[in-house]
């Protein structure tokens, strides 16, 4: 799971995203600009805080990553399964534990033969623990044999981590076979297999740029070669020519990539923050490609202390917010009020549950059977002191005054210390705030609340047996539409017991100029930028 500008780490984002786009259409020699035309100008509104993937957590650096990096498979336009990129097949054993991946023949940047050591050095070094890298739990440490003891290596003791990373289920019989084992049957690893942080590496360029062989508790070292454009070699469809810190980043075509050759001749993702700048060079022609506005992180989540007391409580509260008004007169439209969890788009998605669904005098009942009332006058409603975040809890806080006729009031906080508190369950009530997916599976969506997630995604700190059970089985589950039934039933679970008040899947509006083509826009997308999956299949039209 994702945050919504898209912090990936502490994962705050919205649960799905809609995108709205121009574009489109066949090429062809007539309408086809000139080379020297094929020029790409996005706004990604930040500066990445690394070019190395594997320490990518946000939306607006893994722009740039999948760009740079393929890993061994990515999600079919249409979501309906993965596709190759850096693998071309891959087999599992009959137990579900071992994955053998069979890579693709292809180059580095530079020229290079793409190795299946190399990718083995490409995850250990995103396993690294000394490098920390925010997508290592729950997907890999939680699935990889030998990968579990992961947090609890001291990463002070260069033999302690050597010991770790040379435990893994990682290794490469030949050059073109690489091959992970698992802990466990995990019949989603392969969307795991997607994501965009595990990929191969270069021991040798990583060494070169350090200086020489390192320890493995040097991060400085091992990430020296992530901060200049001419050592970023890497295997994807493009390359880094050049960094401009706080202002751009310039992709060229790799010459090297293993599929056709693209139209677009330059990518320039451009670092504007303020969405009314963006905007203005839009309109004067200086961008193709913004986001319009900037989405909020949405979908409202629940709170621990009030979770330990009365299922009804919890539902009188989700039960007794109006979310078509939330949409229309709050968010002025730009979204779909949404009272399940898995949002449209995902596999999972099902509004056949209306327990959370809008009924003020059902709520009222509720929480009046709770014999709750007093104690729930008592709580605050934890607010990150941001216009955006106060405005739509002073809604939530309006609706339960008027619904229920309950008064909640505002504990409005610096947003780190929001942060620092949730992660820590010290709360009465926090919202609202949401999830977006990382690749379009219902296991993505199911693990935020099992047990053990608690201040990592799940910052209700749920702890259910029964659901606990569901996404397990689930998660082993090799038959698709068993395993679907399983989701389906874990997803009913959180809904009717209100573990979370979902509220609404937000919409996106980017603005694309019409001479940009060929975009194939996906579920899979980064925020604002339409298409990016593919952009090497994307071209300028004559303007």
């Amino acid at each position: 799971m994702q945050l919504g500008f898209r912090l990936r780490a502490i994962t705050l984002a919205t649960a799905g995203v809609f995108l709205a786009a121009c574009g489109g259409g066949g090429t062809t020699s007539a309408n086809l600009a000139s080379p020297d035309k094929q020029i790409l100008r996005a706004n990604n509104g930040t500066e990445p805080n690394s070019f190395d993937p594997t320490q990518q957590t946000y939306t607006y650096e893994r722009a740039v990553g999948i760009q740079t990096y393929d890993s061994l498979f990515r999600a079919k336009a249409d979501s309906s399964d993965v596709e190759p990129l850096g693998a071309t097949s891959y087999d599992v054993s009959s137990d579900g534990l071992t994955y053998t991946f069979h890579l693709r023949s292809e180059k580095w940047s530079d020229g290079k033969a793409v190795t299946a050591s190399d990718w083995v050095y490409g995850w250990k070094h995103f396993l690294n623990p000394a490098l920390a890298a925010g997508y290592v739990d729950p997907f890999f440490d939680q699935t990889i044999k030998g990968a579990s003891g992961y947090g609890n290596v001291d990463v002070s003791s260069a033999s302690a981590i050597d010991t770790y990373l040379n435990g893994l289920g990682l290794s490469a019989p030949d050059d073109k076979t690489f091959v992970v084992q698992l802990d466990h049957p995990a019949a989603y690893f392969k969307w795991v297999a997607t994501l965009w942080m595990a990929v191969p590496l270069r021991k040798d360029i990583i060494e070169q740029a350090a200086g020489g062989a390192f320890a493995s508790t040097d991060a400085t070292k091992a990430e020296a070669w992530a901060n200049n454009a001419s050592t970023i070699i890497g295997n994807g469809p493009y390359k880094i020519s050049e960094i401009a810190s706080k202002d751009h980043v310039t992709l060229v075509p790799n010459p090297n990539y293993w599929a056709a050759k693209p139209n677009l001749q330059t990518i320039t993702y451009y670092e504007i923050a303020d969405g009314n700048t963006a905007f203005s060079q839009y309109q004067t022609g200086a961008l193709d490609i913004i986001g319009v506005p900037l989405a909020d992180v949405t979908v409202v989540r629940g709170d621990p202390k009030l979770s330990k007391n009365d299922k009804n409580v919890r539902m009188a509260l989700s039960k007794s917010i109006d979310r078509d008004k939330l949409v229309n007169d709050i968010e002025h439209g730009n979204g779909k009020s949404l009272a399940t969890f898995i949002p449209k788009g995902m596999n999972g998605y099902d509004t056949s549950d209306n327990a959370q669904s809008f009924d003020p005098a059902a709520a009222k009942k509720l929480l009046a059977d709770s014999g709750k009332t007093a104690d729930l006058a008592k709580m605050k409603l934890l607010t990150r002191n941001t216009t955006a975040s106060k405005t739509l809890n002073q809604f939530l806080a309006d609706q339960w005054s008027t619904n229920l006729g309950v008064t909640i009031q505002l504990d409005v906080i610096d947003s780190k210390t929001v942060t620092r508190d949730i992660r820590k369950g010290q709360y009465d009530i926090y919202g609202l705030d949401g999830w977006i997916s990382d690749y379009p599976d219902q296991q993505d969506w199911a693990d935020i609340f099992v047990t053990g997630s608690c201040h990592n995604l799940n910052w209700g700190c749920l702890s259910d047996p029964n659901y606990d059970n569901l996404v397990t089985k689930a998660d082993a589950e090799s038959d698709k539409t068993k395993r679907s039934q399983d989701y389906a039933q874990a997803q009913k679970l959180l809904v009717d017991t209100a573990v979370v008040g979902f509220m609404y899947q937000p919409y996106e509006y980017d603005l694309v100029k019409p001479y940009v083509q060929g975009l194939t826009v996906t579920t899979t997308d980064d925020q604002n930028l339409p298409g990016d999956g593919r952009y090497n299949t994307a071209y300028i039209t004559q303007h």
